[in-house]
């Protein structure tokens, strides 16, 4: 993960919008962030772990964690994040808080949304699933990425579970978790195991003699079935010979009876054929003009009733239109004069303006004479505050004056926290050089008990030993391998016998065997020696190491003697140069004292000052408001004279208005009077204008219906007519057609045609019976002319019948058996193959069944997830120690215990091993500094990201000035090697030596700001 912006709102001490672009600082590899205590560095990498995961190192749920995060004087919080994961790929992370208006510490999480850069515009996706974008879980991210304050040494302590796990999820070892995946196969196998053994236990008595005889058995009742087969095919045959001659005896005789009910039905059909065709003939002559004839008297009857209605209605009208003509003739006087109502209407509503203008404008010249009143008191009481001020003006002028300098406070301060500083770390680097000569002095007489001659010359007398040792050694070894070639020739010899073949020449001769003492005694004394060349080889070995230990020790002894000496010396010298920077001459040189009690006269007389200041100041916040208080009456005053102008312009006009009634008259009545009648006049115009409408517009509607009535009545009388002649006319035409039938009544017709005979539907039934009965009786002829030479008897045919069913059971039954046994013959040929097969299935499940529970028993309880892991640390242990040694001048070394667990290498303490929480604190941020710097290598390789990425907050200030030199060495060299580390510290010595940073400071006012 490398950030590319942040943007914080509203968050701890950052109350208004701060960007921050890493663009620019992680191109130079190496950048710092740096700031005073408590303005506000950490709070950053807060932000970005919050952004990216919704987790605080600092707050969780429980601590309410949204209001707490707040900046208190703002109403919202945002964090937006911009940043690249390990693929390269860009992303954009959104969240918010919202204090509630009503209530201030309800505080509620908003909106947490993440984006991704597709087709160059930001695309909303529907998770938040940042562990699989960043690649690491929180936990991990904060001990690899980012390393909150106080966090940085937590990766070295960690307990060897814990540790084992963050190394399981960052390099992804949970592919060597096979535990589960092995007992499923191993379950799978085992269920296939028991299945096979149980399908084998169905076929344990299965053999195949019993096949044998099954099959003898098949054969016998197979013939068996042939000749019950061919016997009853046979009788059978002649059977439907008998059962066919019945058949037809059977069909004569039903044709018969059935030819005898049709004769008696033919005069039924023959009478309904002449009725259907008289129906036919009058239908079609009559049925259209009765039709005809019909309607056109239902209409007639239809319009006699509607022109009945219609005069009745016209009656009604006619009585409604002559009495609204009254009342219009009556109404029309009033309404003339309506015009001169409005008129006298309009001159009230003028002379009530008058009115109301004429009380306003005596109002107006009460409010007038309080504000010349008020204007008087107020510019009095801003003539007192203006002299209240000079005097507070003069105190101030004079405190001022007697205010002890700040800046030569701020100085004294300096100098004495200096002063203090510099005898604190000469005394501090005495004692470093007085324990370093104890260490030293130590060490020279270790030495010295080490037994050397000489001890410039102790390398050249360590390897002439051990040279003389190798020859020792070498001569023994000869002689050793010499004795066991003997040995062993000499049991070859022992072994051989005439006939069989030598082991080495291949001869089954053998004229003269080799014989030879027993040397055993003389191989074990020799061995002895060499175990005991190797013990001495081993001692001398060990000695010289601890010796090369020893000096090398000493040499950094010493030469940490010599830096401490310098700098005490350095240390000296800046003390007495900053004796000389003592220019003050009112206290003494050192005395703290007299310092602190002229701090306090200074406090006490910046104190005086602050009051006065607040004092004036307050004094004439008061004046110049009473001076805006006087000018706003002063400007009311002036828009009530012109407001006043405005109505007595208002009333002159107005009163030139009114014509035609009497002012002086109008003056004697109230106002309330003349809205009275305003009010009267208004309804009676009203009344008049609605009464007038209504009788009008019904005058017209009437008039409109009266007219459209007459019409109708006309038309309809016109259709009377038409319809009458039209009746005349049919009569006329169906006189001599019923002539022609005939017919004397016009009810003969309508009884023929009130049978409603379906014409078509009876002729299909008639034309059927025809055709019937002309099939059967030819039937009966055919049948009777067959069958009149042949002979049928019932009993025969009964008694095959029954012979050929009982040939027909045997032959069903012995079939069956037959097949029984065909089918038991197959699935025990069928269940024998299966047999085979499984037991060749169960001899390899039985195989792969034990090596599955070797593989189980590996993999079981993570054993092979925790070796892994080892191997990892151990990496990892071996890559960190190449800066680890360069950070601790080759003194310390970092290595992995039998359990796992980090410990530390101390060269100068014989290389004896110890734990890593014995480390000081500046110790501990070196070998922490180097661990995470190498397991940023590992996740940059296993990710295959391009750069790998990590913050470091705080731990410089525990270094002192050389290892800050080689920190920031190590650092400088990362970005070589695609490495990109931030710095956050309040360290002034490293801020110089870092070329790209930030700042970020606290104003009492705006909160944190960052500056470039």
């Amino acid at each position: 993960m490398i950030p590319i912006k942040l943007e914080i709102e509203g968050l701890y001490s950052y109350q208004h919008k701060q960007i921050i672009d890493f663009t620019h600082l992680t191109q130079a590899g190496l950048f710092g962030i740096f700031g005073q205590v408590g303005s506000g560095k950490s709070s950053i990498l807060e932000a970005i772990s919050f952004g990216l995961y919704g987790e605080s190192e600092r707050l969780n749920a429980r601590d309410n964690r949204a209001y707490n995060m707040m900046n208190l004087k703002s109403s919202r919080s945002v964090i937006v994040l911009e940043f690249y994961n390990f693929e390269d790929e860009k992303y954009r992370i959104y969240r918010d808080f919202k204090r509630n208006s009503k209530r201030f510490d309800d505080v509620k999480r908003g909106d947490a949304v993440l984006y991704k850069w597709k087709n160059e515009q930001w695309v909303p996706l529907p998770h938040l699933d940042i562990e699989k974008i960043v690649g690491l879980s929180y936990a991990n991210f904060k001990r690899t990425i980012i390393i909150p304050q106080g966090k940085f040494k937590e990766f070295i302590e960690l307990g060897g579970k814990d540790r084992t796990q963050m190394m399981q999820e960052i390099f992804g070892l949970d592919r060597f978790d096979l535990a589960e995946s092995t007992k499923e196969v191993y379950q799978t196998a085992k269920q296939n195991y028991d299945r096979l053994s149980g399908q084998l236990q169905g076929y344990a008595s299965l053999t195949e003699e019993q096949i044998k005889e099954l099959t003898e058995a098949w054969k016998a009742e197979s013939a068996k079935l042939k000749d019950y087969t061919i016997k009853y095919k046979k009788e059978n045959d002649n059977f439907q010979q008998l059962k066919l001659l019945k058949t037809d005896f059977e069909t004569l005789k039903s044709k018969q009876d059935e030819l005898i009910q049709l004769e008696k039905n033919l005069p039924f059909i023959q009478e309904k054929q002449k009725e259907m065709e008289q129906y036919e003939r009058v239908e079609k002559a009559f049925s259209g003009l009765l039709t005809e004839e019909k309607n056109a008297q239902n209409k007639y009857e239809l319009k006699q009733g509607s022109l009945k209605k219609i005069e009745e209605g016209l009656t009604v009208l006619q009585e409604e239109y002559d009495e609204v003509s009254a009342k219009l003739v009556q109404i029309e006087p009033e309404f003339q004069k309506i015009e001169q109502r409005k008129i006298e209407l309009f001159e009230l509503t003028l002379f009530k303006q008058i009115k109301t203008a004429n009380r306003a404008k005596d109002l107006l010249l009460i409010r007038q004479k309080k504000g010349e009143e008020t204007i008087k008191q107020e510019e009095g009481v801003f003539k007192s505050k203006q002299n209240k001020l000079a005097d507070l003006e003069i105190k101030l002028n004079q405190a001022k004056k007697d205010r002890i300098d700040p800046v030569k406070i701020m100085n004294l301060d300096k100098w004495f926290n200096d002063f203090i500083y510099i005898q604190k770390i000469v005394y501090e680097t005495k004692q470093i050089q007085i324990n370093l000569k104890q260490d030293i002095c130590k060490l020279e007489k270790e030495i010295k008990g080490f037994g050397f001659a000489a001890m410039n010359r102790w390398e050249l007398e360590t390897e002439e030993k051990r040279n003389e040792l190798q020859k020792q050694k070498d001569k023994i070894e000869d002689d050793l391998r010499h004795l066991h070639v003997s040995q062993q020739l000499v049991q070859y010899a022992y072994n051989l016998h005439d006939g069989e073949s030598c082991p080495l020449c291949g001869s089954t001769n053998h004229p003269n065997l080799l014989e030879g003492e027993d040397i055993t005694k003389t191989i074990e004394k020799l061995s002895v020696e060499q175990a005991e060349l190797n013990r001495i080889w081993e001692n001398l070995f060990q000695k010289e190491q601890l010796m090369r230990i020893a000096l090398e020790k000493k040499y950094l002894l010493e030469t940490e003697w010599n830096k401490a000496n310098n700098k005490y010396n350095l240390q000296k010298e800046q003390l007495e140069q900053h004796r000389s920077e003592f220019m003050w001459s009112d206290i003494e040189m050192g005395n703290i004292e007299q310092f602190y009690q002229l701090k306090e006269k200074a406090i006490a007389a910046s104190k005086i000052v602050e009051e006065l200041e607040e004092s004036y100041i307050q004094e004439q916040k008061e004046a110049e408001q009473i001076k805006t208080n006087v000018e706003k009456y002063r400007e009311a005053l002036r828009k009530i004279e012109i407001e006043y102008a405005k109505l007595e312009s208002e009333v002159y006009t107005k009163k030139s208005q009114i014509r035609f009634l009497d002012i002086d008259d109008l003056t004697l009545i109230s106002l309330e009077e003349v809205e009275l009648k305003i009010k009267n006049t208004e309804k009676h115009i009203e009344n008049i204008e609605i009464e007038y409408k209504k009788f009008q517009q019904l005058y017209q509607e009437l008039s409109l219906k009266l007219t459209a009535f007459q019409t109708e009545k006309k038309t309809i009388s016109v259709e009377i007519s038409e319809l009458k002649q039209n009746i005349d006319n049919i009569e006329k035409e169906l006189t001599p057609l019923m002539e022609k039938f005939h017919l004397n009544f016009k009810d003969e017709i309508f009884n023929i045609l009130s049978k409603k005979i379906n014409v078509e539907e009876a002729r299909k039934t008639i034309q059927a019976f025809v055709v019937s009965h002309e099939v059967i009786k030819n039937n009966v002829a055919t049948l009777t002319d067959k069958l009149k030479l042949v002979d049928f008897d019932e009993n025969k045919y009964k008694e095959k019948e029954k012979e050929v069913a009982e040939l027909e059971q045997k032959a069903d039954e012995q079939a069956i058996f037959t097949t029984k046994l065909s089918g038991e013959l197959e699935r025990l040929e069928r269940d024998l193959k299966e047999k085979g097969n499984l037991l060749l299935k169960f001899e390899e499940i039985d195989k792969r069944l034990k090596n599955i529970a070797v593989l189980e028993n590996m993999f079981k309880g993570a054993g092979f997830v925790n070796y892994v892991s080892a191997v990892y640390l151990k990496n990892l242990c071996n890559l960190a120690n190449h800066r680890f040694h360069r950070l601790t001048n080759n003194q310390l070394s970092l290595q992995l215990n039998d359990n796992n667990e980090f410990e530390i290498i101390d060269y100068l303490n014989g290389g004896k091993s110890r734990s890593v929480k014995t480390l000081s604190g500046g110790q501990s941020f070196q070998v922490s500094l180097s661990l995470a710097l190498a397991l940023a290598e590992n996740v940059q390789s296993s990710s295959k990201a391009d750069k790998s990425f990590f913050f470091i907050d705080e731990g410089f200030g525990t270094q002192d000035k050389d290892s800050v030199n080689i920190v920031f060495e190590t650092l400088n060299s990362l970005y070589k090697e695609n490495k990109i580390v931030g710095i956050i510290s309040h360290v002034d010595e490293l801020k110089e030596k870092i070329p790209v940073s930030i700042s970020v400071v606290k104003d009492k006012d705006q909160g944190s700001l960052v500056l470039y």
